[in-house]
């Protein structure tokens, strides 16, 4: 049986565009999607069959999620389960193809109020973690963070799906800094071997996704900014998670972290495979 897509649901407006984004991801993967909310039940988690009676406020979210998931004709269940958030969701990462949350952006100190969740599941999580933001632009490119690590490798396969899937073309954008590679010299040199770093890293999966068109960036600076700076015209961002990669270092936490606040689109940041 085919895990399902598991949606965090608390009944905020940031929650809305998760559920939607996953609906539309769920019909087009054909998998179903499991509503899940945490936090308001005393002692047992309780299956939303459609037939209590008596609701708590975390039934009624997952009820009224239900019913938005069922119009679009996807097989959909939901769970009501305490605890906190980051560590239910992170436990129910192994028995999903993916997990989806909303975002409720920042506070007036700059602050993400939902981020330690969304920090805390994507640092913990055994299979993508979609975090969505802002509307989605259908005819947008999808960007993909890449520095030549295995965890990159797993973003690009990834990508190049989502964007198999959605019709689209992706964007590799490998962000470096001077003399970050061994023996480097001068600019000219530099640049050649960064675009190498791109190109070994798509090799084979560009084969594999044949009628995905394919852009290659390698621009200087810093991958944060660079990636949140290509989240203003994309539908959505992929980076890889406890890579090390030999370059730029580009999917470690503070990457994803800072993207957590700053990506003007959704985010998917995906593990290494094991």
């Amino acid at each position: 049986m085919s895990k399902p897509i598991v949606v965090g649901a608390d009944g905020t407006p940031g929650s809305e565009p998760a559920l939607e984004w996953a609906t539309a991801e769920a019909h087009r993967r054909s998998l179903p999607i499991l509503v899940l909310h945490v936090g308001d039940v005393d002692d047992y988690p309780a299956v939303n069959s459609g037939s209590l009676l008596k609701r708590t406020h975390g039934q009624r979210v997952a009820a009224k999620a239900v019913e938005a998931v069922r119009a679009r004709g996807v097989s959909v269940s939901s769970v009501v389960i305490p605890g906190h958030p980051a560590d239910v969701l992170a436990s129910w990462s192994t028995d999903a193809s993916m997990i989806v949350l909303g975002s409720r952006g920042l506070n007036k100190t700059g602050t993400a109020i939902h981020g330690s969740v969304g920090l805390s599941v994507t640092a913990r999580a055994r299979c993508p973690v979609v975090v969505v933001r802002n509307a989605l632009r259908r005819r947008a490119p999808v960007v993909v963070g890449v520095d030549g690590s295995p965890a990159s490798g797993a973003a690009i396969v990834f990508a190049m799906d989502y964007a198999a899937r959605r019709n689209t073309w992706v964007r590799a954008v490998h962000a470096w800094r001077r003399g970050m590679l061994p023996g480097s010299g001068d600019l000219a040199t530099e640049r050649t071997a960064h675009l190498k770093v791109v190109t070994d890293a798509m090799t084979g999966v560009r084969d594999r996704f044949p009628s995905v068109p394919v852009r290659i960036a390698r621009p200087i600076g810093r991958p944060a900014d660079i990636l949140t700076d290509e989240s203003t015209a994309a539908q959505l961002v992929v980076v890889g998670t406890r890579g090390h990669g030999y370059v730029s270092g580009l999917l470690l936490g503070s990457v994803s972290q800072a993207l957590l606040r700053s990506a003007n689109c959704p985010l998917a940041v995906i593990p290494e495979e094991r």
